[in-house]
């Protein structure tokens, strides 16, 4: 009989989601603003200005070729997985493998070694791009997958969501005050823009690799799964397996337009605050720490509404939060003119007012995908976790792709000769985005919550009658 994982060991598996917030950070929200930055900044243009067919920029190309290489491995990692019969167990084996790969070769993407404007920082930014996307992919799909096995009882993994999204949320806030230690760096040790980024990446990719090595070997996994029955059925099989499951395909597509609207956020939230609402690049860590605290401080209200009603409710409410959000950001610098001198202040509402979708998008969805997944494992009796995992990982990186490839475009309109980035560019992003955050909210209120949560009950009813 399995054990029952205890806390301690929880929380150090959790220890990811601090890796994952850094990373995120730096590829989420300051990629785009690194490699393709403004005067303001006093970056230099590492990469080519060139545009494939007028408006596709090296960035887009590069980040989406880089998704189209990772999107292959996500099967073949889930089916390995699923199928591994490593004397540690089916998961941990591929985090222990990847901890390292993963973290330096994020790192190793911001240190492109070549001259201004050289295609050879592109191909090294894209070769490093690809290999931190399938290293996340080795590391985070068997990591997912285990959740389901080693925690069953699907109130208890809401807890479980709540610290591990904690985690991440705490370790993003640091990442936000990246612009902080930044300018300390300039000010304080006389380092140039570009080396001062560089030190401060190479920090949190060190507390990054830290906490990636501690959760790999946070318990021995057989001590907590046993008994798993590994599916007998080939790769195309169990994809369309899992493609059958109507709840899976409505809540997975309704967070993929979730998450691509909140990667648009995160793509150009610096745009939006230095830009639209023209606040210091020293300020923006005020801004952002609003968002990151409020949102760890409405955890348990999310929590709350979760047990008392249904999952999807929160979900929604964070949909029409976006899109109100998206609408404020077309207009947001003629409200800032409006109120010249509290810029500050109008930034601040608006990443508090951001609070509750940051904290509803990170911790629900995989919650609500470990359920279906129980329930599918209920019904059909065969352990798909890796599939499913697998299905769900690939549809973050499309709308991380998504996201960054509109987002690094799309933010050229306008641009003057000489730079990268045009005003009327970053207000189209919030077009877009507030697109994306429409269909999400319909397809939430569509998939049926309840239905999932009962099938799991009835199922566990019967386990105690008998």
């Amino acid at each position: 009989m399995s054990k029952t994982l205890p806390k301690g060991k929880m929380y150090r598996y959790c220890l990811a989601d601090i890796a994952k917030g850094l990373f995120n950070g730096m590829i989420g929200n300051y990629l785009l603003y690194f490699f393709q930055p403004t005067v303001k900044s006093g970056l230099p243009n590492l990469l080519p200005q060139n545009k494939l067919l007028g408006f596709i920029t090296v960035m887009a190309l590069i980040t989406g070729v880089g998704k189209v290489v990772d999107a292959v491995t996500d099967p073949l990692v889930a089916s390995l997985s699923d199928k591994c019969n490593h004397k540690d167990g089916r998961r941990m084996p591929f985090m222990r493998f990847a901890a390292l790969p993963y973290a330096l070769s994020l790192l190793l993407i911001f240190y492109a070694p070549f001259k201004e404007g050289s295609v050879g920082n592109a191909i090294w930014v894209g070769f490093f791009l690809v290999a931190y996307y399938v290293s996340y992919t080795f590391f985070f799909i068997p990591r997912n997958a285990l959740i389901p096995e080693i925690i069953p009882d699907a109130n208890v993994r809401v807890g479980y969501y709540t610290v591990s999204t904690a985690f991440f949320m705490g370790s993003s806030a640091f990442m936000y005050a990246a612009t902080l230690f930044v300018n300390l760096l300039k000010e304080h040790a006389g380092l140039s823009p570009l080396w001062a980024w560089r030190t401060v990446f190479t920090v949190f990719a060190a507390i990054g690799i830290a906490c990636l090595l501690i959760s790999a070997y946070a318990f021995n996994e057989k001590d907590y799964v046993q008994n798993s029955i590994r599916p007998g059925t080939s790769l195309i099989k169990s994809f369309g397996l899992v493609l059958k499951n109507r709840n899976f395909v409505i809540f997975s597509l309704g967070d993929l337009f979730s998450f691509i609207s909140l990667c648009f956020f995160e793509s150009a939230m610096l745009y939006y605050i230095t830009m639209l609402l023209n606040i210091e690049e020293s300020q923006v860590f005020y801004v952002l720490l609003a968002a990151i605290v409020t949102a760890i401080c409405l955890f348990p209200v999310i929590v709350i509404i979760c047990r008392k009603f249904n999952k999807k409710i929160p979900l929604i409410i964070a949909s029409v939060i976006f899109t109100l959000v998206f609408a404020f950001i077309y207009v947001g610098d003629k409200i800032a003119a409006l109120l010249p001198g509290r810029e500050l202040i109008i930034g601040i509402g608006v990443g508090i007012l951001v609070a509750f979708p940051f904290a509803a998008i990170n911790i629900l969805p995989q919650s609500v995908i470990s359920d279906i997944i129980q329930l599918d494992c209920l019904e059909s009796g065969v352990n798909r976790e890796g599939i499913f995992s697998a299905v769900k990982t690939f549809l973050e990186k499309i709308a991380v792709s998504v996201a960054m490839m509109i987002v690094s475009s799309v933010l050229s309109v306008g641009a003057l000769n000489g730079e990268s980035v045009g005003m009327q560019g970053v207000k189209l992003t919030g077009v877009y985005a507030g697109v994306f955050s429409l269909l999400s909210l319909i397809l939430f209120a569509v998939y049926n919550d309840k239905k999932v949560t009962q099938g799991i009950k009835k199922y566990s009813d019967k386990g105690d009658k008998q």
